[in-house]
Formats: C-alpha cells, sequence, structure tokens
C-alpha cells in the first residue's frame, strides 16, 4: 500500500515539473564583407561561431576570388559569421588567420537591440 502512495505521489509530482521552453533561433542577420586593397584575394565566409571557418560546425556561405572594391553580401541564419582571407604577396595562399563576426546574444527588455547587419572590411594586403 505504502509503495502504491510513494508511486502516486511521485506521478502527481512529475506532472508539476515543467519543460524548459524551446529557444527560439535567432532571425537572419544580413552580413556585408567589403574588400578594400588592391588586387585579388580569396574571401572565406562561414555561417557559425568555430575556428577554422571550414569547420564542419560551420555552414560555408561564400569561397571564391573576391576583388578590391567588391562587395560580399550573405544571409547568417545562426547570428555569427566566421572570415577569413589571404592578402599580401601569397594571395593564394597565405590566409589571414579567423576571425568571428556576432551579432551578439539576444537583448533584454529595455536594452539595445542587436545590429540588424553584419558589416566589415578586409584587407587584400594586409591580414
Amino acid at each position: 500500500m505504502r509503495m502504491l502512495l510513494f508511486a502516486a505521489v511521485l506521478a502527481v509530482a512529475s506532472f508539476g515539473t515543467h519543460a524548459t521552453p524551446a529557444q527560439t533561433a535567432p532571425k537572419p542577420v544580413p552580413v556585408l564583407l567589403n574588400v578594400v586593397g588592391h588586387g585579388e584575394i580569396l574571401v572565406l565566409v562561414a555561417d557559425g561561431s568555430t575556428k577554422p571557418c571550414d569547420s564542419s560546425d560551420n555552414r560555408v556561405l561564400f569561397k571564391d576570388h573576391a576583388k578590391a572594391g567588391d562587395q560580399i553580401k550573405v544571409v547568417s541564419t545562426t547570428g555569427a559569421v566566421c572570415v577569413d582571407h589571404t592578402y599580401g604577396q601569397f594571395r593564394q595562399s597565405q590566409w589571414a588567420g579567423p576571425s568571428i563576426w556576432s551579432a551578439g546574444p539576444r537583448p533584454l527588455a529595455g536594452s539595445r537591440p542587436s545590429p540588424a547587419v553584419l558589416e566589415g572590411s578586409v584587407s587584400t594586403d594586409a591580414p
């Protein structure tokens, strides 16, 4: 009898626990990458915040040649992108090293909202 009562109490208690609500997915964030300097380089932009940019945890959005003056437009679905590019004299092999651009965490009530666009530049001449 006591075991039955204990099982009933345990069952009722489990009904009272609430599952944590699922975190909503971030809104898509436009990304604008400007290429500055002279000549042509390789550019890699991946959706995600893992280094290196071509990690399997990221999704490659752009991997191609780009010239000075180009503007690369992509959309991040995670709110962060990993950016890497070549530069200098060895523009087919000399990579600058990955950097993470992030829209930041979701704003709290009454705080400043996250940027509507991630925008930055890479140089053909410097890392």
